[in-house]
């Protein structure tokens, strides 16, 4: 393979992946548009598939851990950092 055929490759392989990042964020937009309950469900699992999310460790309240506890309800929560 010449270089110039890996550069065209690179190149088209970027730009699948900006296509599928802007299509997610317009997803995530109109959700919150409509009210959905989980407009970023599109663009995290976007940025998931391509190996890009975040770390995340979330540091839940003693309330959230309690309810864990007891088996529960769901914890939903905002990600302050």
């Amino acid at each position: 393979m010449s270089k110039l055929d890996d550069l065209v490759r690179r190149f088209t392989a970027l730009q699948r992946t900006h296509d599928e990042l802007v299509a997610a964020a317009r997803t995530a937009v109109a959700a919150y548009w409509d009210g959905d309950e989980q407009p970023m469900a599109a663009l995290i699992d976007t940025l998931d598939a391509l190996g890009a999310l975040p770390e995340y460790a979330p540091q839940l309240t003693d309330q959230a851990l309690e309810l864990l506890a007891a088996g529960g309800g769901r914890v939903v929560g905002r990600r302050l950092a």
